[in-house]
């Protein structure tokens, strides 16, 4: 075991030193710039630039006949041996290169060790006389457009440790070639078009330590044999239609860290295989036919950091010693038949307790750039094409769990997503909410939740997205500046009868009030006004008509009497009606 670990250290090296500093390994000489082997290569390389349709000339642009000024090894994506007499790689990655291989002479570069022309808009065939590359070591053809079948003769590469062919319209089974490759490390050929089944002899790979067959239609079971990859690190066969139970044998893998077998048909339980991967990181089972318990033990994976579980068909209780996890940082156990409550350690989930600012890539194979997530997120369904050093996620959706929201899960400081929607929580929100401070996406919605919308809520600026609706809500809704902007239409409290104030239109019981004495006050004020401006005109008129009358003779008096009594009578009656 130590011997192969050497080996792959000394090979994995060798590669990355090769493609990140040529100019350490490979001294270009000055002296054997007219070797027939190099001139035969450059003339090779010139044709071949010239079936291309892109433009190159500007892309390539150090790539000329005359090398007697300027050596070929110093061309743009070219690696030569230290002598400098021959090239022996190429790294011409994203580069917008356009046209095929079919005019690509492999037979000049036998002693080729890298060939990476990956991220470009390359199509056709892979042409089978890529098997001339016989000294090949690694291989990237990855992010292109090329079609048709992975040729037979791609087996030949003896030498061949790393092969990527992934993000292509690549079809047909996988050679059966492919699986004799002994020195392969890293087997990578997701997101093409392939079909058919593994076979058996899965198990020649005793050297692999990434396989990634993802995104394809690939069918059949997991054979057994895949116990012999001891060294296998990385696995994932996500989105593609494979069925059956995952073979015990697989625990003999037994420096997995990343597991992911999403998106297809597995059933069975889980007892039988992932609690006993003690180095597990990631665990990614969802939409699959998975069922049973989820067994306790997985609160043995110390190291565990991705829990997905999401969209099968788990029952019972969700099992505390997950709480326990330290480095548990999303936990997705949605759309299944939990029953119980949120176990009240919720709290203990330490690498939650504050915002995280740690990297979560480790190094160029096992990074999370590869790990194929898709949750509930801010109301919508979402792919996560990447994983970022701060994301983190609870999500219990769509389940039977009952009880009360435990108050401890309000020391996950440092959470981003909590989705408890769809299920049958009762009693009170938290009322120190507001504490989760790194909380971006609350939904709560369609549950029995009751009492008042908790004041803290309004504290939250970081809160982007909450979700409050169909539950037994009451009282009045908190006002904030920043809260009010999470619901201009009042949808996030819809289906909560209870509650009241702005934005909805009900009136809350106090406002009422204050209102209606304000508008008995406003009227009462008004009518005031009213007697006052009539007693001043009774009393302006009668007076002023009174001194006139001195100066009249006496028959005026009996009229003016008779005027007054009939205003007098009217305006009792008036007063009356009121």
């Amino acid at each position: 075991m130590v011997q192969i670990a050497q080996v792959v250290a000394t090979d994995t090296v060798f590669v990355f030193l090769l493609l990140a500093f040529p100019s350490v390994i490979f001294v270009s000489g000055g002296s054997s710039f007219s070797s027939t082997q190099l001139a035969e290569q450059v003339k090779a390389l010139l044709n071949w630039r010239s079936t291309l349709i892109s433009q190159t000339s500007s892309i390539l642009p150090s790539w000329k006949r005359d090398f007697g000024a300027v050596s070929p090894c110093k061309w743009s994506g070219i690696t030569c041996n230290n002598k400098g007499s021959v090239i022996v790689g190429f790294n011409l990655t994203g580069l917008g290169l356009q046209g095929t291989l079919l005019g690509f002479n492999f037979s000049c570069f036998t002693n080729l060790v890298s060939l990476v022309l990956s991220n470009n808009i390359l199509s056709g065939l892979i042409p089978s006389q890529i098997s001339n590359l016989t000294s090949l070591i690694h291989l990237d053809l990855s992010q292109n457009e090329f079609g048709g079948f992975i040729p037979e003769e791609i087996g030949r590469l003896s030498s061949l440790t790393s092969l990527a062919l992934y993000t292509n319209k690549l079809n047909g089974s996988i050679p059966s070639s492919v699986w004799n490759l002994r020195n392969l490390i890293k087997l990578v050929l997701f997101g093409n078009r392939l079909t058919g089944e593994l076979p058996t002899e899965l198990s020649n790979l005793t050297r692999m330590l990434v396989l990634t067959l993802a995104n394809n239609s690939l069918s059949g079971t997991i054979p057994a044999s895949i116990g012999q990859c001891s060294s296998l690190t990385f696995l994932h066969l996500g989105r593609n239609n494979f069925t059956g139970n995952v073979p015990k044998e697989i625990v003999t893998a037994g420096k997995l860290r990343f597991l992911q077998l999403n998106n297809n048909n597995f059933n069975g339980t889980l007892s039988n295989f992932v609690s006993k991967l003690q180095y597990l990181e990631v665990v990614n089972l969802a939409n699959n036919k998975f069922g049973g318990s989820i067994p306790s033990e997985l609160g043995l994976l110390r190291g565990l950091r991705i829990l997905s579980l999401r969209l099968n068909n788990f029952y019972g209780s969700i099992p505390e010693e997950i709480m326990q996890l330290p480095q548990l940082r999303i936990l997705d156990l949605s759309r299944n038949n939990l029953t119980g409550l949120i176990p009240s350690n919720i709290g203990n989930l330490e690498k939650l307790t504050s915002r995280l600012n740690d990297t979560v890539v480790t190094d160029d194979y096992y990074n999370f750039r590869s790990v194929q997530l898709k949750m509930d997120i801010k109301g919508i369904t979402v792919q996560l094409a990447m994983l970022y050093s701060y994301t983190s996620a609870i999500d219990l959706s769509c389940n039977n769990l009952e009880g009360s929201i435990p108050k401890e899960i309000v020391s996950l400081k440092g959470l981003f997503m909590l989705n408890l929607s769809y299920n049958h929580f009762s009693g009170n929100i938290p009322a120190n909410i507001g504490d989760m401070s790194g909380l971006e996406s609350l939904d709560l919605c369609y549950n029995r939740l009751s009492g008042n919308i908790p004041q803290s809520l309004t504290s939250m600026d970081s809160l982007g997205f909450l979700n409050l609706s169909y539950n037994k809500l009451s009282g009045r809704i908190p006002e904030g500046t920043h809260f009010e902007t999470l619901s201009w239409d009042g949808s996030i409290f819809t289906g909560n009868e209870l509650l009241c104030g702005v934005p909805t239109e009900k009136i809350c019981e106090g406002d009422q009030n204050i209102s209606s004495t304000n508008e008995i006050e406003e009227y009462e004020e008004e009518e005031d006004e009213f007697y006052v401006a009539i007693a001043t005109g009774i009393g302006v008129g009668t007076w002023g008509l009174f001194f006139v009358l001195l100066l009249k003779k006496e028959k005026w008096w009996s009229g003016y009497l008779e005027f007054v009594d009939s205003i007098a009578v009217r305006t009792i009656r008036c007063f009356h009606k009121i």
